[in-house]
């Protein structure tokens, strides 16, 4: 009887065993195969996809290219908010726990800021309550709060990341308003400080690479075009065809991740 209870207890203890050891060989095949990868974006309302009703933006698009290009699995976690400025991106890089820990969760970010900073510098210009003696004080103030923004939402983003291996990725800003300006003969004041802007941001460094999405929507500074087949119909968004150009640009830019020391990133 004693053997015989003991073969029981023998065979209840593997049958146990192998209900609760996890056999994942299969799955660790296919984790192997088809890593993943985070994809984290940050933007104002070109990331969020505005107007793009047939993909969803520049930033599906990437995603799905990243995907297809790699053979990976790309999670998607897109932060971008419409409306928002240079300001608003780096408050929440520091103060939102929702956006720090996906970006410290990131193997590719991406991000695309300042347009509404210029904007609504534009607007007070034409209203003309801009301020200085020369109707563009805030156009100044606007450059200036950018660049120190800019700076540090570089900064914050890189220290999150903490030296891991990151596809850090963004873009200049394209001018929708040439035609408008142009004819009301205010455009050589204006795209001056797109320009500076833009000279920031291609001037990044800390293994950021930048997308020339100004290029490819205005061409050149000194005759510019007016991206008319890349706008939606508010004359300001991209389209479906505009949001692929955007997603193309990004993709020209390969996939290989920096590896950056955050304090050596001014």
């Amino acid at each position: 009887m004693r053997v015989a209870g003991r073969l029981v207890l023998l065979l209840l203890l593997v049958v146990v065993l192998v209900m609760v050891v996890p056999t994942t060989p299969a799955q660790a095949a296919v984790t192997t195969s088809s890593p993943r990868i985070t994809y984290v974006a940050l933007g104002n309302s070109l990331g969020f996809g505005l107007w793009d009703f047939s993909r969803g933006g520049y930033v599906y698009r990437y995603g799905a290219m990243l995907a297809t290009d790699t053979g990976a699995t790309v999670s998607l976690i897109n932060l971008s908010v419409p409306g928002w400025t240079s300001s608003d991106l780096l408050n929440a890089l520091r103060t939102s726990w929702t956006f720090r820990l996906s970006v410290a969760s990131a193997r590719v970010v991406t991000w695309d800021i300042g347009g509404n900073d210029l904007l609504r510098a534009r607007d007070r210009y034409i209203a003309g309550t801009c301020g200085g003696l020369d109707n563009q004080q805030c156009l100044r103030d606007a450059v200036t709060t950018f660049a120190n923004n800019w700076s540090a939402i570089v900064r914050e983003i890189v220290r999150l990341r903490g030296g891991r291996p990151t596809v850090y990725r963004t873009m200049d800003l394209y001018y929708p308003f040439v035609a408008q300006d142009a004819a009301r003969g205010r455009l050589s004041v204006l795209l001056p400080y797109l320009k500076q802007t833009n000279d920031i941001i291609n001037s990044t460094g800390c293994g950021v690479r930048t997308a020339q999405v100004y290029r490819a929507f205005n061409g050149s500074y000194t005759a510019p075009l007016q991206p008319a087949l890349y706008l939606s119909f508010d004359g300001y968004h991209p389209n479906a065809t505009g949001h692929a150009v955007i997603a193309g640009q990004l993709r020209a830019l390969g996939y290989e991740p920096a590896v950056v020391v955050p304090t050596l990133c001014p």
